[in-house]
């Protein structure tokens, strides 16, 4: 699916059985290992991020045209935040989400840019409110902890986290103006047009691909 950005970015959703294609232009796709690192892809460091080199990351801001950036996801939430000069890709799943991953890319893009409070984002497919960690868990009191309240739910040893609707609390809270922000509410856990892990594709993953035009 085409992402309407409405001017220097281009950028798309790859569903299931979709190859994307970076043609000749470097390409930039990060080891994922469901952190908060955000790696800024300017003239100098080009050649030492791009394929075939991955350097461990779970977003990529672009400042430069003409190279393409790449996340891949199977029920994790894909993210993307841009203006006219840059655009900002994010692997935010549940620990991405609890590490608030949106709030670090938006710290980055403000010592860089300035202000970034005009800046539009994209939360694309990922699990919904059916997702649940069992409570006994570090990461699930993490969460508890750092998602907003309504965006969780406790029954009994079950706890069952919306990962759209606490990204999007994210954003808002970082500044992002509520009609500059698109959910596109496809659920990958019923929606047989996606990967899911917790569906069972265990190697299959869905791509989000952006890049600056000019």
């Amino acid at each position: 699916m085409k992402i309407e950005t409405h001017g220097n970015i281009e950028a798309e959703f790859f569903m299931r059985d979709e190859t994307p294609n970076a043609g000749s232009l470097p390409h930039i796709m990060p080891s994922q290992v469901h952190g908060k690192n955000i790696l800024v892809i300017d003239d100098s460091n080009i050649a030492d991020c791009s394929l075939p080199l991955r350097p461990e990351a779970d977003g990529v801001i672009l400042t430069v045209p003409n190279v393409i950036a790449s996340l891949r996801f199977a029920d994790c939430a894909p993210v993307m935040i841009w203006d006219s000069s840059w655009v900002m890709i994010l692997h935010s799943g549940y620990k991405g989400t609890a590490l608030n991953i949106s709030r670090e890319g938006l710290r980055v893009a403000r010592e860089i840019f300035a202000d970034v409070s005009g800046s539009c984002a994209w939360i694309g497919p990922c699990i919904g409110r059916e997702y649940f960690r069992k409570i006994n868990d570090e990461w699930t009191a993490r969460g508890i902890t750092s998602f907003h309240r309504n965006n969780y739910d406790i029954d009994g040893d079950k706890v069952y986290f919306s990962l759209a609707d606490e990204i999007l609390n994210q954003l808002l809270d970082e500044g992002l103006r509520r009609e500059n922000i698109f959910l596109s509410g496809i659920n990958t856990l019923t929606d047989s047009r996606c990967c899911s892990y917790r569906r069972g594709d265990i190697h299959e993953r869905m791509t989000l691909q952006a890049r600056i035009k000019k």
